[in-house]
């Protein structure tokens, strides 16, 4: 007599994020498959209490920690990239910066990185461009 076993076939996000064992998210597949799954239980709009509810609250602290562990944390933005940009959004070139920063020179040399802001250049560069004193300060 021989048994046959029927295994139930289930959508790939829920066979890559079976929890009878929970762990935390190890690939970008299972990643990509909670993401799938967050989406679901959100079109669902489960109440607080069910289990749907608790599904989608475990994975997104899922989720969240992934990213924290994946994901770069943003850096500072320099004063060169902090002025670059005000000039662009404002039209000014950077010839027009010589006569607030003391000739081109000083000018090429600040955004190259060679040489920092004097007060001065900080306060013209803030009254010009609009760029808060602690970005130029770097």
């Amino acid at each position: 007599m021989s048994t046959t076993t029927r295994t139930r076939r289930v959508p790939r996000h829920d066979a890559l994020l079976d929890f009878s064992v929970p762990h935390v998210l190890r690939t970008v597949k299972e990643y990509e498959a909670a993401g799938a799954e967050v989406d679901r239980l959100l079109d669902l709009n489960p109440k607080k209490g069910t289990v749907e509810y608790d599904r989608l609250e475990f994975l997104s602290v899922l989720i969240e920690a992934y990213e924290d562990a994946h994901e770069p944390e943003p850096r500072a933005v320099t004063p060169q990239e902090a002025v670059e940009f005000m000039l662009e959004q404002k039209g000014v070139t950077r010839a027009e910066l010589a006569e607030i920063m003391g000739g081109r020179s000083r000018v090429s040399d600040f955004m190259n990185g060679k040489r920092g802001l004097s007060t001065a250049q900080v306060k013209a560069l803030r009254n010009l461009l609009g760029i808060p004193a602690d970005l130029l300060l770097g």
